[in-house]
């Protein structure tokens, strides 16, 4: 019987919550932080979907064969385990800046914009694309 093994490695933006996995629109499994899935499944076309909450991955369509193995892993959306730590810096650098000293940083202020802005894009109109979801 053919496998299916989904893996997610730990993140920081979303460890702790858990994803969703849709199955040709069904919900089948929950994947915790760090966690790996193991399937038997049929033989067939299927369509899967991870998501968390509102936000989600694009649907990636695969055909499993008899005695057939596909492995996908699901991570958030790029830059994700980086974005907002450094986000988070420039925005309290900022801020200690111009409580301290008075001052607007144009450059930091602009940094923090573009990151922001980066950041709304997958929290608005992004939404489908906030996780990714690949074969390995």
């Amino acid at each position: 019987m053919p496998k299916l093994l989904i893996k997610r490695n730990s993140e920081w933006a979303n460890r702790y919550r858990s994803f969703d996995l849709y199955m040709n629109g069904i919900k089948f499994a929950e994947l915790k932080d760090k966690q790996t899935l193991k399937f038997e499944i049929p033989e067939g076309n299927y369509q899967l979907i991870a998501k968390i909450g509102r936000y989600g991955s694009k649907p990636v369509s695969f055909k499993l064969e008899k005695g057939e193995t596909k492995r996908f892993e699901v991570k958030g959306f790029l830059f994700s385990k980086y974005l907002l730590p450094l986000a988070i810096f420039i925005a309290l650098l900022y801020f200690g800046i111009y409580f301290k000293f008075h001052n607007n940083n144009l450059i930091l202020a602009t940094a923090l914009m573009i990151l922001f802005g980066y950041l709304f894009y997958f929290l608005s109109f992004g939404r489908n694309q906030y996780l990714r979801l690949f074969e390995r």
